[in-house]
């Protein structure tokens, strides 16, 4: 049976539309969906909707092989555990991904504080978050973060600036991506056209274990692409070297958002990149607080 395939563009891009559209029904504090009602009252609210399409892409970063790639094993279990309802976990693997230069990672624990998913609602911290996923001026990105920076008062604007400011020292792209540069020359150095998934003492098995997933492997779901690089699923297929090279990583990474890669050249969407110690988007005049 052939393997059906589907953009990591795309895959990423449903996700976002779920973070969306399960967020949207809870704009204001006193709407609560009927569908949510049994978590309504909690002060927990329930993990992001569903479909099929979604459930598929899902299946595929489960079994999906991330070696060499701390950043998509960190934003694959984020991901996972947060549709589950695993806030906690998700956070934990959202900030694993977020020091590897993962943007979605990164935008995923904004949207986290933004609507208290494992965490108190925090809007000036889910600002800054949100603030550094946007470094690369990724237009969808760039859009959420002047969304939930606008609501910020003048007090909040400026506590998102000193949280942005510490956040960056660990997590902004001048130290993360160094960090992912080291991750894939290690990885490379270490290449035999491994067919396992990323680990680095995040995730352990014991033999047993390991024996029992091969035995149960599946290579005739959904897999993911970067730039037209197929990731393979678990103990399927050969993994392409090309995805331990940093430029042309990276420049797929970008891709998903920026555009799509074909045999032609990259189109890039034209926003201006803001300058050293800009504010933070959407900061209202000087004035008293709101």
């Amino acid at each position: 049976m052939k393997r059906s395939t589907l953009f990591a563009a795309a895959s990423c891009a449903l996700l976002l539309d779920a973070f969306a559209v399960a967020h949207a029904d809870r704009a204001a504090d006193t709407s609560v969906h009927a569908t949510d009602a049994a978590s309504a009252g909690t002060g927990t609210p329930p993990p992001p909707r569903s479909n099929p399409k979604i459930q598929g892409i899902l299946e595929a970063m489960d079994h999906a092989s991330t070696w060499g790639h701390p950043d998509l094993f960190g934003q694959f279990a984020g991901m996972r555990n947060l549709f589950a309802g695993k806030y906690q976990d998700a956070l934990k693997y959202f900030k694993y991904g977020a020091r590897y230069a993962d943007k979605l990672s990164q935008l995923s624990i904004g949207m986290m504080y933004l609507h208290g998913r494992g965490v108190p609602k925090d809007l000036a911290t889910a600002c800054a978050w949100m603030t550094l996923a946007s470094e690369r001026n990724y237009p969808a990105y760039v859009q959420a973060r002047d969304g939930v920076c606008a609501m910020l008062s003048t007090a909040q604007h400026d506590e998102a600036q000193a949280r942005l400011g510490t956040l960056r020292r660990e997590y902004g792209d001048d130290i993360a991506k160094q960090r992912m540069k080291l991750a894939l020359f290690d990885a490379k150095r270490a290449f035999t056209g491994s067919h396992t998934g990323f680990d680095y003492g995040v995730r352990t098995a014991a033999a047993t274990e390991l024996d029992a997933m091969k035995a149960k492997t599946d290579c005739t779901g959904l897999s993911l692409f970067l730039g037209g690089v197929e990731v393979p699923r678990e103990g399927c297929g050969t993994y392409d070297p090309a995805l331990l090279d940093p430029g042309k990583y990276f420049a797929a990474r970008d891709a998903q958002w920026y555009g799509t890669v074909t045999i032609g050249t990259l189109q890039k969407a034209s926003v201006p990149a803001p300058g050293p110690g800009a504010p933070v988007p959407g900061k209202p005049p000087d004035g008293p607080d709101e």
